[in-house]
C-alpha cells in the first residue's frame, strides 16, 4: 500500500506536474530521439522496480537484478510499441494515451499472472491504484513520443492495451531461454 500511495500518487503527481520539462531537457542534451526515449524508459523502469523492492513488495522475479533485467526488457517492448507504432497510427491525445497505456499494467499484474482468477474482487478493488501506478511509469517516457497518428477509431483503445501486452510474449520467451541457459531459471 505504501508503494501504491507514494509511487502511484506522489511520484505520478510530481511527474505529471513537471512533465513539460522533459522535452526541453532532452533536446538540450541532444537526446530528443529514440535513444533518449529508451534511456528515460530504462531509468523509470529500474527506479520503479527498485523502489517497489526496497519497500518490501513482491516483484516479478525474487532476485532483484534478474527482475530488473526482465521487467526492463518487457517494458521496453511496451514503451516501444507506443513509440514506433501506436503513436504513429492512432490519434491519441495525451490523457487518452496515458490512461490507455496504463491499462497494460493491469494485464501485466493481474491477468498475466493469473491473479485475476484467484481473487477477482481483490483485482477490482486494486484496479484504480494499479492504473495510476502504471500511468506514473509511462508519463515521463511518453513526453518523448511524437503522436502523429490520425486514425481515431474506437479500436485504438483495445489495440493500445492488448498489442503491447501480446508483443511482450516473444521478449519474455527470449529472456526465459537466455536466463535458463545461464543457469538462472525465471519464476
Amino acid at each position: 500500500m505504501a508503494f501504491g500511495v507514494t509511487y502511484g500518487l506522489v511520484f505520478s503527481g510530481l511527474a505529471y506536474r513537471f512533465r513539460r520539462l522533459v522535452v526541453p531537457f532532452f533536446k538540450r542534451m541532444g537526446l530528443y530521439n529514440y535513444k533518449g526515449f529508451l534511456l528515460l524508459s530504462v531509468i523509470v523502469s529500474l527506479t520503479e522496480e527498485t523502489y517497489c523492492y526496497l519497500l518490501g513488495n513482491r516483484i516479478a522475479q525474487p532476485v532483484l537484478w534478474i527482475d530488473l533485467v526482465v521487467v526492463t526488457g518487457l517494458w521496453t517492448v511496451w514503451f516501444g510499441t507506443w513509440y514506433f507504432y501506436l503513436s504513429k497510427k492512432y490519434a491519441f491525445p495525451e490523457k487518452e494515451a496515458l490512461m490507455t497505456s496504463a491499462f497494460i499494467g493491469v494485464l501485466y499484474e493481474y491477468t498475466g499472472t493469473g491473479y485475476f482468477l484467484q481473487n477477482p474482487l481483490g483485482v477490482v478493488l486494486a484496479f484504480p491504484l494499479a492504473v495510476v501506478v502504471y500511468a506514473a511509469i509511462f508519463v515521463l517516457p511518453m513526453q518523448l513520443i511524437e503522436f502523429t497518428g490520425t486514425n481515431d477509431s474506437k479500436m485504438k483503445y483495445p489495440i493500445g492495451i492488448v498489442l503491447p501486452f501480446i508483443l511482450t510474449f516473444p521478449a519474455a520467451i527470449i529472456l526465459f531461454v537466455l536466463f535458463s541457459l545461464a543457469g538462472y531459471p525465471l519464476e
